[in-house]
């Protein structure tokens, strides 16, 4: 029997200052099969296992100053145990276009009961970038 807990992003954008790893906030509980979801931040299965963790995120368009040429790059990461012993792993960077950047990515790996595990996002652009939308979901199989 599958298990699966989805936090979405979708009305209000995140600002995400410069240069700072910053955990992603949802704004509401897809679904949440044993209570898995934590502050709509984090994911925590009740039990040791395999998972997949997948993240969808849409960051704003860029807006680039004239003759502004530098690259620009966003980063995200899943982060198992965030506000304790953290461990970052199924990491991604992208360039940054003047468009919108969209990415979509999954991860398995193995999880403990009670480690909640987060998105966090990273980039190098000179001011606050807004996070426009954001899924986040953690699946798991009962053997």
């Amino acid at each position: 029997m599958a298990t699966v807990c989805k936090l979405y992003r979708g009305e209000k954008p995140q600002l995400i200052p410069p240069k700072v790893w910053t955990l992603v906030t949802y704004e509401r509980v897809i679904s949440n099969d044993r209570s898995m979801a934590r502050q709509l931040s984090l994911i925590m299965p009740p039990f040791d296992g395999d998972f997949l963790w997948a993240r969808h995120l849409r960051w704003a368009a860029l807006a680039v100053p004239d003759g502004d040429l530098r690259p620009r790059q966003f980063m995200s990461r899943f982060i198992r145990d965030p506000h304790g012993d953290r461990d970052d792993t199924g990491a991604a960077d992208h360039p940054a276009t003047p468009g919108r950047s969209w990415e979509t990515t999954s991860w398995f790996f193995a999880g403990q009961a009670n480690q909640p595990v987060g998105v966090e996002v990273w980039h190098d652009h000179d001011q606050p970038w807004p996070l426009e939308h954001a899924q986040f979901v953690g699946t798991t199989w009962d053997y």
